[in-house]
């Protein structure tokens, strides 16, 4: 063990390197691994060394104006930073360094005195980002103090820029860089605990420090994050991989903000092992010695105190400050969707700048999370509407991509937050422009609202069936719920997909496959029930795809469990039997394969959309850095994703078809609640009945057959293994929720309906007959008594009344015009508009449902996951250039590194 007075041992790590490069390409995990294991006295020394050394050369005057000085403080700060996350990381034995070597109390090296390092270095960092001189200008005259507590930038709480210099913005990214790394002890604890155990050095910041230091970080954070760094005509360059200083700042300064205003403390005792550990640590003991930082820290105790970060920010309330977010994050947004559209972007290497639309999104939820008086700021903007197009544009670019999974959960959870403003829901019914749009994006309909495109951006996603969406289609639906009260003149094309939908999610072996789909089906059936309720003379459309798809309502009146199970196992066992094929080989699959193969290209041809189960076991790692890939990520499911392929519906398939489409087959055990809506309120019980049972003619075969089908699928499944996790439906299950479906007030109205739909469909055709056979008449007789001058004409029409060329003639005409009169839409269309339409509807008056949305809730797994979603991202951008956590052993989410 190396002596305190080994000078020449410990001075060279803050004499020697010229630049952060060296720092991390000189002192290797590997070195650190072995010191920390084998010689840990050492490695608690080499800390407390660099440490002191920092607080020395921080308190030492006019250190700002020497050279030699500025350079040591900053290898400071770059040994802190490699060396802290393998304080983090568990030992090989197992044991974690964190409490032994930050948050116990020892002598400081130099003075005997105690202190706690874990603390003092939390303090330190918070103060050199306003070191007058190092982070911040120096000190105007009259000004004494080191630390000067100011606003770095124009924006919130601050009408002028400091005017700092490139050298103070570098400063500042070293020091952030290492306020990242010590209060990343998040990382290194497991998903399902990340709530219960504490992050004490976040704690020291938000919870322990005085209000002024608050004030200034949050809004110097917020004000750097937001910062125009215009540069002309400059385009963002996508494959750039360095970053402009002042790029990288914003970026850090966003991340720093996040995880100050993400943090909750637990109880102020938490269960750790056999051992408690206290959220604050020991009682501080002040300290007279000159170096001590400046923060003004309070004892922590249990008093019921608040996330200050928290608290500041939920108090913004000027008109000012919410056009300075507003603006700002639809400019960072709108920077990202050029440069996505921009083709010089991929070849334009000139002066970039690094575009951030997930944190723009991320910073957008958070303040709707937090300042309500935000939230109506943002409803009643004008350019309320453009964000919600910018918004689904992100979804519509990024759902396909993996990477892009926590941008689209992020935007699902701001509109569903939206959504449940009813002032926002009734303006989302004006025309939408799709200007803005890519051209692959739009859809061919001139009357197209911001509702309709909203609901066919929810089928788009809906219908991908990618695995790492599924925690995202909870939302998605509840979405299109909460709109649904609202909803006013939606087009044909919108309502026969929100149709087709329900089709798919209705169908009995969807039901059982997982038990969070009852909720998806709950949340659909309230569409329908709000509309027939409140809105169906202004949805025609919608109420004429629904009378021709009534089958899918009165189908779950008979749904049938046992029924439903032999679907089920059938679907399974066809798409097994297709897989298998795959593996044999070309010929073989052709061979043996091409019938059930060909079946099911025809099916999915024939289907609007697909959402057909398969296992999840293969994808529930997507594991790519800045993607939380871990359950906990993904809602904190205990067992993986739900891996969603081709299945398919089509309504113009006959009930028996329907019954036997291949449409589900799941092995994948995801949690309820967490893979969707366990954000949600409990499910509301709905006003119709729907209690009657029949018998689905669906399945073919006798019930013995069906018996033995479905015992020896349960035989197959125990052997393999792949069935022993699977979700097994009950009757008693069936029956919690069936009855509470408010179907009966839905049929009702479609079956009267379909009665004066089926008049006007009979009366539109002898009317379209009638007038083919007038035309037809009329025809003919303009055939006959057609004459060319001259005699010889007049002789060769009467020996030749009618050729049979000019009969075809007659006849097609009579036909275009018979096809072109037959066809009822438009009548029908227009009557359900008519008051007649209403005077038709049965009484609903005692099934009227109240108007009322379902809430976002922030559940643990939903705060898991957002927390996961942050850190990951931290995780990847440390990853270039220096590779901060590189090799360190994360236990939050699983990284899979690339070839």
């Amino acid at each position: 063990n190396l002596p305190d007075s080994a000078d020449d041992a410990w001075s060279p790590f803050w004499l020697l390197p010229d630049g952060p490069h060296d720092v991390f390409s000189l002192v290797t995990p590997a070195d650190i691994r072995r010191i920390r294991d084998h010689a840990q006295e050492n490695f608690i020394k080499l800390i407390d060394k660099v440490f002191d050394r920092l607080l020395i050369l921080k308190g030492t005057k006019d250190m700002a104006k020497n050279p030699a000085s500025t350079k040591q403080l900053l290898n400071c700060v770059r040994i802190l930073t490699r060396l802290i996350p393998f304080v983090y990381e568990a030992c090989p034995d197992g044991g974690v360094m964190e409490d032994i070597v930050l948050w116990t109390q020892r002598p400081r090296p130099g003075s005997g005195a105690d202190y706690m390092l874990g603390r003092q270095m939390v303090s330190a960092t918070v103060d050199l980002l306003f070191t007058s001189g190092f982070t911040v200008p120096l000190a105007t005259v009259g000004e004494d103090s080191a630390v000067r507590y100011t606003i770095w930038e124009n924006g919130i709480g601050q009408t002028s820029s400091l005017g700092s210099s490139k050298e103070h913005v570098a400063n500042r990214v070293e020091v952030l860089r290492l306020l990242l790394v010590v209060c990343s002890q998040t990382m290194y604890t497991p998903a399902a605990r990340s709530i219960a155990l504490p992050n004490r050095a976040l704690h020291t910041i938000a919870y322990n420090s005085n209000k002024r230091m608050i004030l200034c970080l949050l809004c110097s954070l917020i004000n750097t994050s937001l910062r125009d760094r215009a540069q002309g005509w400059a385009i963002p360059y996508r494959g750039s991989a360095a970053m402009d200083p002042s790029d990288e700042l914003s970026l850090h300064a966003m991340q720093a903000l996040f995880i100050l205003l993400d943090y909750q403390a637990p109880a102020s005792k938490v269960a750790n092992g056999d051992d408690s550990v206290d959220v604050a640590g020991p009682p501080h003991d002040p300290e007279s010695d000159a170096n001590t930082p400046s923060m003004v820290l309070v004892t922590g105790t249990s008093t019921g105190a608040q996330n200050l970060f928290r608290v500041f920010i939920a108090k913004l309330h000027r008109t000012q400050e919410f056009d300075y977010l507003f603006t700002n994050i639809m400019r960072l947004l709108e920077e990202a969707m050029r440069a996505n559209l921009s083709i010089l972007a991929s070849v334009t290497k000139g002066p970039t700048k690094h575009v951030m639309p997930q944190e723009a999104a991320i910073l957008l939820w958070v303040l709707l999370e937090n300042n309500s008086p935000f939230e109506d700021y943002l409803v009643d903007h004008n350019s309320s509407l453009k964000l919600f197009a910018v918004l689904l544009y992100f979804m519509l670019n990024g759902y396909s991509d993996p990477a892009q999974a926590g941008m689209v959960r992020t935007i699902s959870h701001i509109l569903h937050y939206l959504s449940e403003d009813s002032r926002f829901a009734t303006r989302l019914m004006q025309p939408f422009d799709q200007s803005i749009l890519p051209s692959a994006m739009r859809i061919v309909d001139a009357s197209l609202t911001h509702a309709d495109f909203m609901i066919n951006t929810v089928f788009t996603l809906l219908s991908a069936s990618k695995p790492y969406l599924v925690p995202v289609y909870s939302n998605l639906l509840l979405l299109v719920r909460n709109v649904s009260p609202y909803l006013t003149q939606i087009s044909q094309t919108t309502a026969d997909k929100l149709v087709s939908l329900f089709d798919i999610i209705s169908s009995p072996a969807f039901i059982i496959s997982e038990p969070y789909h009852v909720r998806w089906l709950i949340y659909l059936i309230e569409v329908f029930d709000y509309v027939v309720h409140y809105r169906a003379v202004d949805n025609p459309c919608l109420m004429y795809s629904m009378v021709k798809a009534r089958s899918y309502f009165t189908r779950l009146r008979t749904f049938d469990i046992d029924k439903a199970k032999a679907e089920l196992a059938l679907l399974r066992e066809k798409k097994s039997k297709t897989e298998a094929n795959r593996t044999i080989g070309r010929s073989q699959t052709l061979s043996v394969g091409s019938q059930a193969a060909g079946d099911l290209a025809e099916n999915v041809a024939n289907s609007m959309s697909s959402l057909s189960l398969t296992s999840a076991a293969a994808s529930a790692k997507e594991g790519t850095p800045g993607i939380p890939s871990t359950p906990a990520a993904s809602t904190a499911e205990e067992t993986g994703y739900l891996k969603v392929a081709d299945g398919n519906s089509s309504p113009a398939l006959s009930d028996k078809a329907r019954g036997k489409r291949p449409e589900n087959d799941s092995s994948a055990e995801a949690d309820t609640q967490g893979c969707a809506g366990k954000s949600d309120e409990p499910m509301d019980k709905g006003k119709g009945k729907g209690k009657e049972k029949g018998k689905d003619k669906s399945v073919e075969g006798s019930p013995a057959d069906v018996a033995a089908r479905d015992k020896a699928k349960a035989a197959k499944a125990a052997m393999s293994g792949s069935g022993q996790h699977q979700f097994q439906p009950t009757a008693e299950w069936v029956f919690s929720w069936l009855p509470d479906l408010p179907l009966d007030p839905i049929i009702a109205v479609l079956d009267t309906l379909a009665v004066h739909i089926d008049r006007i469909t009979e009366e539109v055709q002898k009317d379209a007959e009638t007038a083919a056979a007038a035309a037809a008449a009329r025809a003919a007789s303009q055939q006959t008594t057609k004459q060319v001058p001259g005699s010889d004409a007049k002789v060769d029409s009467q020996s030749h009344p009618q050729s049979p060329t000019n009969s075809s003639a007659v006849e097609n005409l009579a036909f275009s015009i018979s096809a072109a009169s037959a066809d009822p839409t438009r009548t029908i269309v227009h009557w359900l508009s008519s008051d007649a339409m209403v005077q038709a509807m049965p009484d609903l008056e005692e099934s009227m449902p109240e108007i009322r949305p379902r809430l976002q809730g922030l559940s643990p797994a939903l705060v898991i996951w957002f927390r996961s979603l942050l850190w990951s991202m931290i995780y990847s951008s440390g990853m270039k250039p220096f590779g901060i956590w590189k090799n360190t052993h994360v236990k939050l989410f699983v990284v899979k590194h690339s070839v």
